[in-house]
């Protein structure tokens, strides 16, 4: 997962000095979201898929049983975690709040201390239940020979910086001369080429300190990479230069020698192929609008054409701006 920011909490009370009280108790750990009608915060919890949401009971039109019960029948909002806030104390009312799905119930007046321990301890059970579900989705979807996030991660990934108009960039990596370094030296040290290279973009974003990175593996010799764009282009060349420095181990001395090998073509023809290189293709999808992953994709193929078509190892960027 690649992005860094605040948990949401959404509070639901309709009297306004409460709001103020919970939203000053948790402003500075969390990112906070307010509805003062039971109506209104069913439909904000659909747009905004808050982390957590604290609930009043007593509220005119719609009570808070009602907003949670609603929520849980939902698809798209049951998971998220529901405590009550309310001023109502008898066992009778806690214990129907918690069979409609609440986790916690919080008794009025508001006792500072008790609600940051209780939010704080419900939001990190539920971030870690979240964190272990995108690590089965990522075993699920893992390239069997690399054990990186696959396509559907991928995606995911991308999709996630364009909703969020994160300041990143999305490079392709692909190898030149692979074929041809198969078909002569074998599938076994071809898949040992295809996990050198996995591991060279992987310690490449280890000099990044900021949590928007990404790697995946769409398939073959074909890798994706999200990097901060002020990190780009350092991460680039660090790619570049360890690929460069580590690929001659996997080929015989004779061909470092004359620094390439004899193979066939796609033709059926023999044929003398350079020894492997990168090319790397990228944009930074703060210079440009795009609305789908797939768009990014496109862009990245269209500059890739101009890497494979340069010799050695490479980075292009899509310079294009976003009102071209």
């Amino acid at each position: 997962m690649i992005i860094s920011q605040k948990q949401s909490i959404l509070i639901v009370d309709d009297e306004k000095n409460n709001i103020d009280i919970l939203v000053n108790l948790l402003k500075n750990d969390y990112s906070t979201l307010v509805s003062k009608s039971g109506k209104r915060a069913i439909n904000l919890a659909k747009a905004s898929m808050p982390d957590l949401i604290l609930l009043d009971i007593i509220m005119p039109e719609m009570d808070g049983y009602d907003v949670c019960r609603i929520l849980k029948s939902d698809t798209q909002t049951k998971d998220i975690p529901v405590i009550f806030v309310t001023a109502m104390c008898h066992d009778n009312d806690e214990s129907k709040g918690l069979c409609l799905g609440a986790i916690d119930y919080i008794t009025k007046p508001i006792r500072p201390a008790i609600v940051q321990a209780r939010v704080k301890n419900h939001m990190e059970r539920y971030l870690a239940i979240k964190e272990l579900e995108r690590i089965n989705q990522l075993a699920f979807d893992a390239n069997p020979s690399t054990g990186l996030p696959g396509n559907n991660s991928i995606a995911d990934a991308i999709t996630q910086a364009l909703d969020n108009d994160k300041d990143v960039c999305v490079i392709h990596a692909d190898l030149d001369y692979f074929k041809a370094f198969n078909d002569k030296y074998g599938f076994v040290r071809g898949d040992d080429i295809i996990r050198f290279t996995a591991n060279t973009l992987k310690e490449a974003l280890t000099v990044i300190q900021s949590h928007e990175k990404f790697i995946g593996h769409i398939g073959g010799d074909d890798f994706v990479l999200i990097t901060p764009s002020d990190d780009c282009q350092h991460v680039a060349n660090t790619i570049i230069q360890r690929f460069d420095q580590g690929i001659t181990q996997f080929y015989d001395n004779i061909d470092i020698q004359q620094k390439g090998i004899t193979s066939v073509n796609r033709a059926g023809e023999e044929q003398f192929f350079p020894l492997m290189s990168l090319s790397l293709s990228g944009v930074d999808l703060s210079r440009r609008s795009f609305t789908q992953y797939i768009e990014v994709n496109d862009v990245c193929a269209e500059v890739k054409k101009v890497a494979k078509a340069t010799p050695g190892s490479c980075f292009f960027m899509d310079r294009r701006m976003k009102d071209s």
